[in-house]
């Protein structure tokens, strides 16, 4: 890795443990989430933990983007065009994601669109137990996409 990189690197490490811990804490919410049952917390939890999630990868992706990439999507569409970005980024860089990637994320994208745009209490827990259910094995994907990022960029001369 490049001099260069270190700063970036270590923050990407500290963001990916917080994922660690979101997801660790969203798992422990979905155990105690029962269908039917009315809880005021639960629900609104779920749809926390799910929205830091993504915007845990919108952090990596705008780190990576600003400090590799030396561009960063601007105006209305900027979340989805800085996932395009991941998957396409400026000629002469490495991706960070490949495009199949990018297609898992973008139900996790709309989520968040809706969870910022909504109200706590109009979250449905049955609806976002899809997310939920596929959120660890995508995240060790784009751990695993990060790794082959991080590879490249130290073989890069």
């Amino acid at each position: 890795m490049k001099k260069e990189y270190k700063e970036l690197y270590e923050d990407l490490r500290d963001e990916i443990a917080a994922i660690d811990e979101t997801i660790e804490r969203l798992q422990e919410i979905k155990n105690r989430f029962e269908p039917g049952v009315k809880d005021i917390c639960i629900e609104p939890a779920m749809g926390t933990y799910l929205m830091n999630f993504y915007n845990g990868i919108e952090n990596i992706l705008k780190r990576v983007c600003k400090e590799y990439y030396k561009a960063m999507p601007r105006g209305e569409s900027w979340h989805k065009e800085l996932l395009i970005l991941s998957a396409n980024p400026p000629e002469g860089k490495t991706a960070i994601f490949d495009r199949s990637l990018v297609e898992k994320l973008h139900p996790f994208r709309s989520f968040r669109h809706r969870f910022v745009s909504g109200y706590g209490f109009q979250l449905k827990g049955v609806k976002m137990l899809d997310l939920i259910d596929i959120v660890e094995p995508l995240w060790n994907e784009i751990k695993s996409d990060i790794t082959i990022f991080w590879n490249k960029l130290y073989e890069a001369k």
